[in-house]
């Protein structure tokens, strides 16, 4: 309450020391009394020496979408593409739409299709999280590709085959997910990467790309015995 209520001169602050200062008080009315006393956020930010990716990356894993919020206002640039794969784990999906509506402002050009395939190699990426992402992207072939990088990726990431049917779910899912790339279907890319390790993983995947009428030309007879 005493700082708070102090009015004290700080334009001669430099950026270490305000550094050392906010990480340790982390806290909204923190900054707003720094900016309340003349400090000069922008100057000190693009000097390089305060709010450090590290710094932004603890407020991202903290879901302190406030903090970043009042350094957006103040026309702070944010590290958003290093940001977003912090926030796909370890925050709200609040957050990860602030992240790309600063990102968009500031036309840096990632796009909600570029998250999601992020969302889709990253086993840490929360379910409401890849919920969310999914629903700021329109049915196209990124779909496709999603779809089986989750199934790719289902021995690294328990949550895969839930995000796999998040993705299912949405409108006009189905006509994506079963589309072929390069000339093989779905099941042909499972099963040319298919090992003893990866067999039970990604038969769920399997079973729904043939629920969804996929070929199963070509499909080793191990995996149509364990998709009877």
């Amino acid at each position: 309450m005493v700082v708070q209520h102090t009015n004290v001169k700080l334009d001669v602050l430099d950026g270490q020391f305000v550094r050392k200062l906010v990480s340790q008080f982390s806290e909204l009315w923190m900054l707003q009394w720094l900016a309340t006393n003349g400090l000069d956020f922008s100057d000190i930010y693009n000097r390089g020496n305060c709010f450090g990716v590290s710094q932004l990356i603890d407020w991202v894993t903290s879901d302190r979408v406030e903090l970043l919020q009042f350094l957006a206002d103040r026309g702070l640039q944010l590290p958003v593409r290093s940001l977003i794969e912090y926030a796909l784990g370890y925050s709200e999906p609040k957050l990860v739409e602030f992240l790309m509506f600063h990102d968009a402002e500031n036309a840096c050009e990632l796009s909600w299709n570029d998250v999601l395939m992020m969302a889709c190699t990253e086993a840490s990426t929360n379910l409401d999280v890849f919920a969310c992402v999914v629903r700021m992207t329109e049915p196209s072939i990124v779909w496709t590709f999603a779809a089986l990088c989750l199934a790719s990726h289902a021995m690294v990431d328990s949550y895969a085959y839930d995000k796999f049917i998040t993705l299912r779910n949405m409108p006009d899912a189905a006509a994506w997910i079963v589309k072929s790339t390069r000339g093989r279907t779905p099941i042909e890319c499972l099963c040319e990467r298919l090992t003893y390790e990866n067999l039970t993983y990604i038969s769920p995947f399997v079973r729904d790309f043939i629920e969804l009428g996929v070929s199963t030309a070509n499909m080793p007879s191990i995996m149509s015995a364990l998709c009877q």
